[in-house]
């Protein structure tokens, strides 16, 4: 028969052991249950992530099918009908080449297919500007604003600080979000006299602006997205947040319409695709 010291001693024993075993239970429980619930997380930031590359990828595919769109219509509308007018003169020349007027007719058939030329290299500036690759995105804006000035009667002055280029991705990006803020500009900012276009780099931090005076509008609604309006804004929004960047506009009416894109650390963003 045991003695009492060693009964209470093996007791103890087993008792410890025991509570060990149900800690080492409780400890397996926790990192199980622990691992289930950091598992589903990620499961649930996994499919908000997808859901959003999704939404992205609709809304560029979207912006692409407008930009098709416009040129298809501004190819139709412009340079197919001045090659029309251009044909019908030359067709007209042909059948009567004795024809008094046939010098001026001769002149307007030139003049007019000069335009299409004109037409046409605009709408291939819209879909890719050469200039932005082989010099950069300070020159795509100086022609961009060079443009403005040809086809409209604003003043428009163009403010450039900009010592560190971007890769071309970005750059390419950047100028198409000027490119939409300006096209919107021209057609929707009535009554407007100018049209400034900035673009600044301090350090690691970069802004782009586009400011015009003219109507105006009233402003947005609370909680709503400040590029959540037609086709060419989503497009925008859509840059912007490829970009990592923060677009702010400010307007109301009568008091013009400024728009700011700013971005921090740039160059070491990822590159978006144009």
């Amino acid at each position: 028969m045991d003695a009492p010291a060693e009964v209470t001693f093996g007791a103890l024993l087993l008792s410890g052991v025991a509570l060990l075993l149900l800690a080492g239970g409780a400890l397996v429980v926790f990192l199980v249950t622990y691992q289930k619930r950091l598992l589903r997380q990620q499961l649930r930031l996994h499919a908000t992530e997808a859901e959003y590359q999704q939404r992205l990828l609709l809304a560029v595919i979207e912006a692409q099918e407008s930009e098709r769109e416009r040129i298809g219509r501004d190819l139709h509308d412009d340079v197919a009908s001045s090659i029309a007018m251009a044909k019908m003169l030359v067709d007209r020349l042909d059948n009567h080449p004795h024809l008094d007027d046939a010098a001026p007719l001769l002149g307007l058939a030139r003049e007019v297919l000069g335009n299409a030329v004109e037409e046409v290299r605009s709408v291939s500036h819209s879909l890719y500007p050469a200039e932005l690759a082989r010099a950069g995105l300070v020159k795509a804006l100086e022609n961009l604003a060079e443009l403005c000035r040809c086809t409209t009667s604003l003043a428009v002055v163009l403010e450039v600080n900009y010592p560190r280029p971007l890769p071309l991705p970005q750059e390419l990006a950047l100028y198409r979000i000027c490119q939409e803020l300006v096209h919107n500009a021209l057609k929707h900012a009535h009554g407007a006299t100018r049209l400034v276009i900035r673009l600044r780099q301090l350090d690691k931090h970069l802004a782009l602006g586009v400011e015009d005076d003219g109507c105006g509008f009233a402003a947005p609604s609370a909680g709503s997205h400040p590029a959540s309006g037609g086709v060419g804004l989503r497009s925008i929004g859509v840059r912007v947040e490829m970009l990592r960047a923060r677009l702010r506009q400010e307007s109301a009416p009568g008091q013009g319409t400024r728009t700011h894109i700013e971005l921090d650390n740039p160059v070491g963003a990822t590159s978006p695709p144009a």
